[in-house]
């Protein structure tokens, strides 16, 4: 908007004359350049805001914006559309990626997740899906088939995949390695929404080859018993408050043997324990700490993200995607089960947990 100000205060002091010398186009002109975002639901995150306040240490020029949203229960768009700026509700989810150049899929109920983003794959548009991917086995490896078909990136990611600091472990497992074990930590224990933070985030450290997962420890799926739920609408931008200490959960991931070497055990942590989002690294010759940069946690995402939408650049392999998934489906499968689940053995059909509370959570604090 301030471009387009700009661009009325110079014209009529110079006319149209002046727009012909500086051989640039009007800025409303240049804004029809941008790439249009549709997000499709309410969701745990509010990424899309960041394209109108994009992180300080963000250089380049911004060439996406937030155009349309839609959700099912319509105080929630008209919610997120004051929130973050969008130009238009748009109360058919379909209409709106015809509309739109990219789709951001938000909603907070996964199980819908793979319906509403098929319209934009089958167009060949870019979709972010926020995390857990989808619900099932099956609806995931379904996205991915139809994005390869169809040539449409997609993106599923943690901001943690994308610390500097992965890098960095990356470099220590090759001089002291090889890997013989890890502990990888988020202090938020939410079960579909926080263990994707440590999968991903050892994923995109170390690697893949994942053979089995084993979980333990308190399952939570409940937001009202973690955070507070006062905080002001649509204040989106406050930090989760932890109201009492509820314990914490763990997956034990064993990977499959690397080049006759024992396998790697990763032991993913998520709740309520000293410390912030971070991987002990146990090599070979030396065990270091890493931990991620929290003033920085979302930066490098920004910068992910802008490249995705605006060159169709998807920043992780499809099969890391689909691993994660079925990392975090074991898990579950483990859960109900008692045992190590391999992944190997999932179906179609395995799928993530939900509860309605997820959503009653979010639609009352933010819808």
């Amino acid at each position: 908007m301030s471009n387009r100000r700009k661009f009325l205060q110079t014209t009529i002091a110079t006319g149209i004359a002046g727009i012909v010398a500086s051989q640039k186009s009007p800025a409303f002109a240049q804004d029809l350049g941008k790439v249009k975002i549709g997000q499709l639901g309410l969701g745990s995150h509010g990424f899309v805001e960041s394209f109108t306040k994009p992180p300080e240490k963000f250089r380049g020029k911004v060439k996406c914006i937030p155009y349309a949203v839609w959700d099912d229960v319509p105080q929630a768009a008209q919610a997120l559309k004051e929130k973050f700026r969008f130009e238009k509700i748009i109360d058919d989810p379909v209409e709106l990626v015809k509309e739109s150049d990219v789709v951001h899929v938000e909603h907070a109920d996964y199980r819908k997740v793979f319906e509403l983003a098929r319209p934009a794959l089958e167009a060949g548009k870019p979709v972010f899906i926020n995390r857990p991917f989808t619900a099932t086995i099956a609806d995931a490896e379904e996205v991915i088939r139809l994005a390869r078909a169809y040539d449409a990136p997609v993106m599923c990611a943690s901001s943690l995949e994308f610390q500097p600091v992965v890098t960095e472990m990356q470099q220590f497992v090759k001089d002291k390695g090889p890997l013989r074990a890890y502990e990888a930590y988020c202090p938020e224990p939410h079960f579909t929404w926080m263990f994707p933070h440590v999968f991903n985030y050892a994923h995109a450290s170390f690697g893949g080859g994942v053979e089995s997962a084993y979980f333990t420890g308190e399952y939570l799926m409940d937001m009202g018993r973690w955070i507070e739920g006062n905080r002001p609408q649509l204040d989106l931008g406050s930090w989760l408050t932890e109201t009492k200490p509820i314990g914490s959960a763990l997956s034990v991931l064993t990977y499959k043997p690397r080049d006759g070497q024992p396998p790697i055990i990763g032991m993913n942590h998520i709740g309520v324990q000293p410390g912030s989002y971070h991987i002990d690294v146990y090599a070979a010759k030396e065990n270091k700490l890493f931990e991620a940069d929290t003033d920085t946690i979302f930066e490098h995402m920004f910068a992910a993200m802008h490249d995705f939408y605006v060159n169709r650049k998807a920043p992780r392999p499809y099969e890391a995607i689909l691993e994660q998934h079925r990392m975090l489906v074991a898990t579950n499968r483990s859960r109900l089960t008692g045992r190590a689940v391999i992944l190997d053995s999932l179906g179609g059909d395995d799928a993530l947990p939900y509860s309605e509370a997820i959503r009653r959570w979010l639609l009352r604090n933010y819808g």
